[in-house]
Order: structure tokens, then sequence, then C-alpha cells
């Protein structure tokens, strides 16, 4: 992460975050990692680790590094059964905050990265988990429309194997994991294969660093961007 921030100037735009610039990037992700870092001191009853308000120019990639640091000696001294603050009611503990750092950053590192024009994949089991993730806990705290179409998409993992069907239900999301071998109850209007890491992308609409085979309507991806964005 801090080494696509540290690799060229901070004033310039990141393609894939709208509006930002690196700094801005850069900013939000040290105030990410200071705010889980407390979050997790709180839990444990250690002393909160101070954050700075985070300096101008090119001197937010130490500030952002210091903050990264302090998150991962916090995720290395809490066992991950230690019962903490999180926004999600179904998992109070250190193991969602590891897990939720690991995949926000993931994603931030690829966009960091996209500034300078040197994008890598995510690993191949974080994606995965990243795209459950994304399924089990991010889309289920945000509210649907009640107006959902009730069409579906099959993301379609070339290298572990794994599927997903997503409906998109008036009011909900649905999903349905499968094995190759099985067929689904409902027949998708979307099939999505790639890799795990450009199928994770795709959920975040970032571009992939290799393309994704789509078949069937593609508006249905659209409406996955309605209801989820990042």
């Amino acid at each position: 992460m801090t080494f696509a921030l540290e690799a060229g100037p901070t004033d310039i735009a990141v393609p894939t975050c709208a509006g930002w610039t690196v700094a801005d990037l850069a900013v939000h992700v040290g105030n990410f990692c200071g705010f889980w870092s407390h979050v997790l001191c709180e839990g444990t009853g250690r002393a909160k680790t101070p954050l700075p308000d985070p300096p101008t120019g090119d001197g937010v990639v130490s500030w952002v590094a210091r903050a990264c640091a302090d998150l991962i000696s916090g995720l290395e001294a809490t066992p991950a059964a230690t019962e903490v603050w999180t926004w999600f009611e179904a998992d109070r503990t250190a193991g969602f905050v590891a897990r939720r750092c690991a995949h926000e950053l993931s994603v931030h590192r690829y966009d960091a990265q996209s500034a300078r024009g040197i994008c890598t994949p995510i690993p191949i089991e974080l994606a995965a988990d990243g795209i459950d993730e994304v399924l089990d806990v991010l889309i289920t705290t945000r509210d649907q429309p009640a107006e959902g179409s009730g069409r579906s998409l099959a993301l379609l993992s070339t290298d572990v194997g794994s599927e997903w069907l997503v409906a998109l239900k008036p009011g909900r999301i649905e999903v349905e994991r499968r094995t190759g071998d099985e067929t689904p109850r409902e027949g998708p209007e979307l099939f999505v294969s790639g890799t795990a890491s450009d199928l994770e992308l795709t959920l975040y609409r970032r571009p992939t660093l290799s393309p994704v085979d789509v078949h069937g309507d593609d508006t249905v991806l659209e409406e996955w961007y309605r209801r989820f964005a990042f």
C-alpha cells in the first residue's frame, strides 16, 4: 500500500476513485487504519496510539505508513476472538476487524497502484474471501430498493472453482453458493467468469487486470452497482 503511495507525486488523480487525488486516498486510508486501531485498543484496554491530523503534501505518505503500522501491531496483539465494537451486529470480534481491514486495504492498494500504472492482482484466497465479504457482510448492511427486479447474476471463478449466484430481489439480495457440477435453482440472466481477483474488482466496479467473460444481460451488473458502491 505505502509503496504505491510513495511511488510518485501525491497530487495526481486516482483513476478508480472519482474526484480523489493520491493524497485524498492516503488520508482516507490513514483515518481508516487509525479508527480500527483505536477500536482494538478500546476492546483490550490498551492506550490509544495518537493519530495526528494528516500533513499536507508528500508528508502524508509517512503519516499513513505510521497509521498502517499501528493497525498491524494492534491486530497482532489482539486475539481474533476478542470482543470489540464493530458496526456488524453478527460479528463483534477482532477477527471481523482483521477481515474488514484486509479487504478494504487490498482494494485501496489497487486504487493507489492505478494512479501509478502498476496494478497487481489481489491474492487468490484473499480475493475469494473478499467476494464472500461483499455478499455476506457489506451488502447486507445497505438498504435495498423495494423495486428490485429479481434478476440474478452468476460469478464463476476460473482459479478457485467457486461459484456465486446473486439474486437481486425486492428489498434484499440472496446468495447461493454452488459447485461447478450443480444446476442453479433459477437460471441467471448474466454470467461473469474470471479470476477471483477480477471478479472481486468487478463487484467493486474497478477495472480488471484481465478481461472477464460476460454472457447475458449486462444491465444486471448496472443494477448491482446501483445497490453497491464503494
